[in-house]
């Protein structure tokens, strides 16, 4: 069988619970148990976002917005401590294990729980998967939405790139989306969950399209939402380092780089807004929408639909 027509579920993902896939270096142990414990702080930042919705470049902004002041020490960080996904744990699915990637911990244990204020805790998990004390506490939490079309493009290439995740052909990939068989589920299922927290004052909803067509306002609002009032200076220079070749070019030698990709793969793709018009066919692009637009109508969220 090639790798084309892999059956369903990818072999090297796993089922939550039924049609809620996650990869396996995603840990059962601490999804299930860890998580639920995990002890939230009034000042942690969450980053809530779909797979690939761009989260390792919001990761980027938040860490120089938090040190601002001493921006050098960014330059230390390693590929998971750049995005260090909060559901990121111990595998024991023997290919993982077999190449050394199961030497990673519980990174809530490992990372989170022992960092010092402000934590940064990104996530692509559903709200009931997270620590209970989120809702409770309420943290300052950001929510970044993107066009779920470049999303499920971008995830196809982090299933070429990453070591964890099965490599499969494009068709193979898109048809498993419209069934609900890709990692974390349908887009509008993501959006349906999330939903009802967006007017919250302790939320912050934006796009990654805004991010790419206003970065400097953009990067602006995520500060003053974190309580953070930036001087001219230090906003052009968060610009500046947040930009998406500047990060590119400083993340090919980073630290824990070679633990996470494969040889040929890429930590960030081209960044781009409408990447997708490049792989969708007319067909698929029919089918999508159509599945798109009659579930955002039945979760009563038009208002929150893209313009394709």
């Amino acid at each position: 069988m090639s790798e084309g027509e892999l059956e369903l579920p990818w072999r090297l993902s796993y089922f939550v619970e039924p049609g809620y896939l996650l990869p396996v270096i995603m840990g059962e142990d601490n999804l299930k148990n860890t998580m639920q414990k995990f002890e939230v702080r009034d000042d942690d930042v969450f980053l809530v976002t779909y797979p690939k919705a761009g989260t390792n470049w919001t990761c980027e902004i938040i860490d120089a917005i938090q040190h601002v002041d001493n921006l050098e020490v960014l330059k230390t960080r390693s590929l998971i401590e750049k995005t260090p996904l909060m559901e990121l744990g111990p595998s024991i699915h023997p290919e993982i294990i077999a190449e050394g990637v199961a030497d990673v911990p519980s990174i809530l244990e490992a990372i989170h729980a022992p960092s010092p204020s402000p934590r940064k805790l990104p996530t692509h998990l559903l709200p009931k998967f997270l620590p209970p004390q989120l809702f409770t506490k309420k943290p300052k939490t950001i929510f970044v939405d993107r066009n779920p079309k470049d999303c499920i493009v971008s995830l196809f290439g982090w299933h070429e790139s990453t070591r964890f995740l099965a490599r499969v052909e494009w068709d193979h990939f898109f048809d498993a989306y419209l069934k609900g068989l890709t990692e974390y589920g349908p887009y509008p299922e993501f959006i349906k969950a999330w939903y009802p927290y967006k007017d919250e004052p302790w939320f912050l909803w934006t796009r990654y399209e805004e991010l790419k067509k206003d970065p400097k306002g953009s990067i602006k609002k995520i500060a003053e939402f974190l309580g953070k009032n930036l001087t001219e200076e230090q906003l052009n220079e968060i610009v500046r380092i947040t930009g998406f070749e500047y990060m590119k070019k400083a993340n090919e030698n980073v630290k824990g780089r070679e633990f996470i990709l494969r040889p040929e793969g890429v930590w960030q793709r081209k960044g781009v807004v409408g990447g997708w018009k490049g792989w969708f066919t007319v067909a698929q692009n029919e089918a999508f929408e159509k599945q798109y637009n009659e579930r955002m109508k039945e979760y009563g969220l038009e208002h929150l639909k893209y313009k394709f």
